[in-house]
């Protein structure tokens, strides 16, 4: 079954200190199979039979987003039904009602889950660490990572990303206001266009 998601990519100071902590988590309860690529969902997994009209409808909502959205990072935090562990996600109110035009946006066509329909203000942003844990290991990991300092900065999500099997169909650029192709949004100019931008963020002098 095809199967898509809707996020945003973590990059650039972030992303390497998630991973490192992913890193740790791997070596220290051999974790190999549990841990995800850092990233923010936005919308499912889910399936559809239209992947035309989600591109377009995709593309609509992000165009119609004004002002670029951020979020902090703080702490972390878990699902305990699901036996996830995860990296505390506060967003703004942009970043809000994206996510939430977009769960409405796709609901008609698209098997999305109960959780990406609630309202704005009732998701809870996160970045996933680890995942489907068996009960020990589930409290093992949420005990040593409630020791670890909380990774804290200030980042904007540059892009949006739609992926079809956890490959990228497109991303939307909300600085450059356009949606990108997956070679555009892969290449090597587009990467060090964003870790410049990032730089100047992580400076104080950004947007």
């Amino acid at each position: 079954m095809t199967r898509y998601l809707i996020d945003i990519r973590l990059m650039g100071p972030v992303k390497q200190q998630i991973s490192d902590l992913s890193n740790r988590l791997r070596d220290q309860f051999r974790l190999e199979n549990y841990l995800v690529a850092p990233h923010i969902t936005l919308a499912g997994p889910f399936s559809t039979d239209n992947e035309e009209r989600l591109v377009a409808d995709f593309t609509r909502t992000c165009s119609g987003v004004r002002k670029v959205p951020n979020y902090d990072l703080g702490g972390y935090g878990v699902f305990s039904d699901t036996r996830v562990v995860h990296v505390t996600v506060t967003p703004d109110e942009t970043l809000k009602q994206f996510r939430y035009s977009l769960s409405q946006a796709l609901a008609p066509y698209c098997s999305l889950r109960d959780y990406d329909l609630v309202p704005a203000e009732d998701f809870r942003f996160h970045a996933t660490l680890a995942m489907k844990l068996d009960w020990l290991t589930f409290r093992r990991v949420q005990w040593y990572v409630n020791r670890q300092e909380d990774v804290i900065f200030r980042h904007h999500p540059i892009r949006a990303t739609l992926l079809r099997n956890s490959r990228i169909v497109c991303e939307y650029d909300f600085l450059q206001e356009r949606m990108l192709t997956r070679a555009q949004a892969m290449s090597r100019a587009t990467k060090k266009r964003d870790l410049d931008i990032l730089k100047v963020w992580s400076d104080g002098n950004g947007v």
